[in-house]
């Protein structure tokens, strides 16, 4: 398969997407692979909490001892409870990915075994991720560290009523803000290039860490441009997928909320007279109704953001295909044949240049 360039990659990703999702026409099938979309990538994100202790001091200023330490035994138990979710996301959300990416790349839509193919290289892929997030976390810390050394000196002298490191304090303040958004996108440019080009080489041929992030910086290295053009085209179209599909949930809201939201006055118009029977009815009326309203909009919300999320994940493969012979051989090829098992013998020739 010819390398595609950024651009020339987005059609025919829509076709493929347009094809696995809609031309079976089978609303089972479209929710199942949606499904799997969505929350391969909707459960990434979880693996994250915020300090369960934050303020705990002050609030317990005046409590009991036994008091206090009931509830920062519940805090605790709390924060290792949210860790264990977080983790059990976080495994799930790997493996999904691995999911997504054989279903897009092969039409292959049995979801139990491919889900068993992976369960080797979800731990690579897993292990690549935290590795990244703790180099990431000690390139900040240093700054992070002296940053909050400043600001603490700084707000002493003003306490002080020293005005004379002002100036400085916000030129600081500005900077730090700056480096942190810069970091933030790097962090997203880099979480993107590992998420798009490393998980095709894992999938299928079960290369180690250090061999997958080579394969990755070659990539970027010889094709600087077609990769900054990818990500940024990658990048709109997720901006435009999200506006969109927010645009239609309002709309859908407005088609099903309405006449919900009828019937529900209908209740109230002939129960709110009759009594605490009367009420009863109408509050469990409402409570249905409204359930019945964000069920709908669950249903589509999950269709919706995994379309969004199935097509970003054609758009990968086929930008990759062409500089990574294996995936345009498997892309290419018909459903039918099995593709090779990951092993542990690989081919050092994962890029290869775009023809003169």
């Amino acid at each position: 398969m010819p390398p595609l360039s950024a651009t020339d990659a987005i059609s025919p990703a829509w076709q493929h997407t347009r094809r696995l999702l809609l031309g079976p026409r089978n609303p089972r099938l479209f929710f199942k692979i949606a499904a799997v979309a969505f929350f391969a990538e909707m459960m990434s994100g979880t693996f994250s909490f915020s300090r369960p202790l934050h303020n705990t001091h002050s609030a317990g200023g005046g409590l009991s001892p036994s008091l206090t330490a009931t509830i920062l035994g519940i805090i605790l138990v709390c924060a290792v409870v949210g860790l264990l979710i977080g983790l059990v996301f976080f495994y799930l959300s790997s493996r999904l990915q691995f999911t997504i990416f054989h279903i897009v790349l092969r039409s292959d839509t049995t979801v139990a075994p491919i889900w068993r193919r992976y369960g080797p290289a979800t731990w690579r892929w897993m292990g690549l991720k935290v590795l990244f997030f703790l180099c990431a976390f000690a390139c900040l810390a240093p700054i992070l560290v002296v940053g909050v050394l400043y600001f603490i000196h700084a707000f002493t002298l003003r306490s002080q009523g020293d005005n004379s490191h002002l100036v400085g304090f916000i030129l600081t303040a500005f900077c730090f803000v700056v480096f942190f958004i810069l970091f933030v996108l790097a962090l997203a440019v880099a979480t993107i290039l590992l998420r798009d080009f490393a998980v095709p080489s894992m999938a299928l041929e079960g290369t180690p860490l250090r061999e997958t992030v080579r394969r990755v910086l070659a990539l970027v290295r010889n094709e600087t441009g077609q990769v900054s053009l990818y990500l940024l085209l990658r990048f709109c179209l997720s901006m435009a997928g999200v506006w969109v599909s927010y645009i239609l949930l309002a709309v859908l809201a407005l088609i099903v909320g309405a006449p919900l939201g009828g019937i529900g006055f209908g209740l109230w118009s002939k129960l709110h007279l009759a009594g605490a029977a009367g009420h009863a009815g109408m509050i469990g009326g409402w409570v249905l109704l409204a359930l019945a309203l964000v069920g709908v909009l669950a249903v589509a919300v999950i269709c919706l953001f995994g379309y969004l999320f199935t097509f970003l994940q054609a758009y990968a493969i086929f930008f990759l295909a062409g500089r990574y012979p294996l995936l345009g051989q498997l892309l290419v090829e018909p459903p039918a044949p099995v593709i090779p098992r990951p092993a542990q013998a690989w081919s050092p020739a994962f890029y290869t240049p775009p023809p003169a």
